[in-house]
């Protein structure tokens, strides 16, 4: 059942920051237009003044704004103050969803009221993937299937050592706690604001003595290879360890 057309108050609000983003909207928007669940839900797109099609593609799906700012931390936090549901999904232009995530996810939250966020295990895709199912259990194979499996390793051993990080493609959270933590903030040089903010949730766990932050490892998402370069991972990995104490003191900002 798609909810998106009931009246009633929207549970989950989907926020996609974009700026030229017209080859995948489409394809994302789709994905979520075609949620099969019973609960009612939003998306809004918040564009960074895009120069291509994205916001005429866009307003055919969602509701859409033009950010002030072109900046993914203003367009995400932007995003926050339009949304009305209880629960936040943080969603990448690129990034596609299966048709019972939002389902998943929602009952995820109703059953365990300790848990602040969490994101669902990502594959990088570039168009071409094998899906099968054993028994339940949907598999996909995309073509960098090591990659994926390396990266899942990451994330479960990060979660299982209690220094879980959110993917940033995909971050689901209770909107109060979003506000507790003053959203996202801006990095240096503008990497790392997915990091910055599952710490923030980190240190409001330590202040609050309770809650939890998780990746999800019955649910992932496909998203776009494009930004996968060493280069660019290099450099995040350089900044994190030169600038520690900057980022730390991002996180460590919160009402």
């Amino acid at each position: 059942m798609n909810s998106i057309n009931q009246k009633s108050s929207p549970k989950i609000s989907v926020v996609i920051p974009t700026y030229n983003e017209e080859k995948f909207i489409k394809d994302t928007l789709m994905a979520i237009k075609k949620q099969n669940c019973d609960i009612p839900y939003e998306i809004i797109v918040v564009d960074g003044q895009s120069s291509d099609n994205t916001v005429a593609i866009a307003r055919d799906f969602a509701k859409v704004y033009i950010s002030p700012q072109k900046s993914r931390v203003f367009q995400l936090n932007y995003g926050a103050l339009k949304a009305t549901g209880e629960l936040i999904l943080f969603l990448d232009a690129d990034t596609l969803v299966k048709p019972y995530f939002l389902q998943k996810l929602y009952k995820k939250f109703q059953k365990d009221k300790n848990l602040f966020a969490c994101a669902a295990r990502f594959k990088y895709y570039d168009g071409i993937a094998i899906s099968f199912n054993i028994g339940f259990l949907s598999i996909i194979i995309t073509r960098y299937f090591f990659l994926n499996v390396c990266m899942h390793i990451w994330y479960f051993f990060k979660n299982l050592l209690g220094y879980p990080e959110l993917c940033g493609c995909n971050t689901i959270v209770r909107r109060d706690i979003f506000f507790k933590i003053d959203g996202f903030k801006e990095p240096p040089e503008g990497l790392g604001a997915d990091k910055v903010f599952s710490d923030s949730l980190l240190y409001l766990i330590r202040k609050m003595k309770r809650g939890k932050i998780k990746t999800l490892t019955f649910i992932s998402v496909l998203t776009s290879e494009r930004n996968l370069t060493i280069k660019r991972s290099y450099k995040r990995l350089r900044q994190y360890s030169s600038m520690k104490d900057t980022y730390y003191e991002l996180a460590r900002k919160i009402q």
